[in-house]
């Protein structure tokens, strides 16, 4: 008789308030973030005597199947935060109500304020699902000694990838003290790697956009993972990892970036935008350390990244007194961006991101600027999580060099092409 499968924890939400009117509130916030909406709830539910908020974490793989599943049973939350990349597979399953009738429309909230190219990535058969809260994704951290150590200029990096892999053989050294570059360099004992693979989501996808590459096309019809940019883009990382031993190989007991970071052990972290607490709490390596765009890793120096958004939403079937109450605390949240940035993230909104207390924080004013700059949304699709499991397992087969970027690349191609078939 096969083992009772234990059943996943429910989490215990946070209750703030103690009025008649219920909301109930559903996100994937942990964490720093989680620790900074509340503080916003609390500030919120103070100047709401009649309210009762029930906040509630999960983690994000229960959210996207618990929205569905409870929206279908008419039991959704009242509102919730999901990501930008996800918004069309729900508004296609018919689960948001659109914002441009609760918000926009109306002039509740300025859509002119927002990023255009986010606004255009969440508006599906022109109606926009969404209210954008924040900006967040890949950074690069620069820790100027390791790149000093070595007796480089951190002001002067390296404008594309045919000129990095000579700077980054120069900065990763061994427990001996050869560099990459050196006769008797040992692979297997580095001590300082020029940089870290990070979460592939972002730095493969950011990588192929800077190789001229992508993963569909903006109609939605067809793969480009088989694309000869795009399997160039990935074999330029395996190069670095395996050809080069400037990069550590992604496979499993590889110490985080956060654990090398602040060891001295990498020179460039491209990283997310929510590290900013991280730094708060390792002052020594904040000290050290530059937040940049992206340097580019192309042969001609294209500069792109990746970036996503928290997306503020009211599931179908939420009526009066609820909605209101939604619609009410969903504004109050988009007006105070200013509080969200001391999280990391940037606010969406383009107003806030200007004001004083936003663009003093480094980190965040730097993304802010390298998002309009450079920035791409992650792609959506009414099948975006099938598509996303399908890419992310060949970029980790060929990172952890199991298949060859070729193989990894057009197998992905496949699949995924068959998805989109599917329509």
């Amino acid at each position: 008789m096969p083992p009772t499968p234990t059943p996943a924890p429910t989490p215990s939400p946070v209750v703030l308030g103690k009025g008649s009117q219920k909301l109930t509130f559903w996100h994937g916030l942990g964490g720093a973030d989680g620790a900074t909406m509340v503080q916003m709830l609390q500030s919120y539910s103070a100047t709401k005597p009649d309210l009762t908020i029930s906040s509630e974490e999960y983690g994000w793989d229960t959210f996207y199947q618990k929205l569905p599943t409870a929206t279908a049973a008419g039991t959704p939350p009242d509102m919730a935060i999901m990501h930008s990349w996800a918004i069309k597979q729900f508004a296609t399953q018919g689960i948001l109500q659109d914002a441009d009738a609760l918000f926009f429309g109306p002039g509740t909230l300025p859509k002119n304020d927002f990023n255009p190219k986010l606004i255009e990535a969440l508006t599906v058969d022109g109606k926009t699902q969404s209210v954008p809260f924040d900006n967040h994704g890949w950074v690069n951290y620069v820790n100027t000694k390791v790149i000093k150590d070595a007796g480089l200029d951190p002001n002067n990096l390296p404008k594309n990838g045919t000129d990095f892999i000579p700077w980054a053989q120069k900065v990763t050294v061994d427990e001996s003290g050869k560099h990459a570059n050196e006769s008797g360099f040992n692979k297997d004992k580095v001590k300082v790697w020029a940089t870290y693979p990070s979460w592939p989501r972002f730095t493969m996808v950011s990588l192929i956009w800077q190789f001229g590459g992508g993963i569909f096309t903006d109609d939605g019809k067809t793969s480009l993972l088989n694309d000869p940019k795009t399997v160039a883009a990935v074999q330029y990382y395996v190069d670095l990892i395996f050809k080069y031993h400037v990069v550590p190989p992604a496979v499993p007991g590889l110490a985080g970036g956060d654990v090398l970071m602040k060891d001295n052990g990498i020179a460039l972290w491209w990283d997310g935008t929510w590290d900013l607490n991280y730094f708060k709490d390792n002052p020594d390596i904040h000290k050290v350390t530059t937040p940049n765009f992206l340097n580019s890793l192309a042969p001609d120096g294209k500069q792109a990244v990746r970036f996503d958004s928290h997306q503020l939403v009211v599931p179908t079937g939420v009526a009066d007194p609820g909605l209101s109450a939604a619609k009410e605390l969903i504004t109050y949240l988009s007006n105070n961006g200013e509080t969200w940035a001391t999280s990391g993230q940037v606010p969406a909104r383009l107003s806030v991101q200007n004001k004083p207390s936003v663009q003093g924080i480094q980190s965040v004013k730097v993304a802010a600027d390298e998002f309009k700059a450079i920035g791409r949304p992650g792609q959506t699709h009414q099948a975006i999580n099938e598509i996303v499991i399908t890419y992310e397992a060949a970029f980790s087969a060929a990172l952890a060099g199991s298949q060859t970027p070729e193989k990894a690349m057009g197998d992905a191609h496949t699949a995924v092409q068959a998805i989109l078939d599917r329509g």
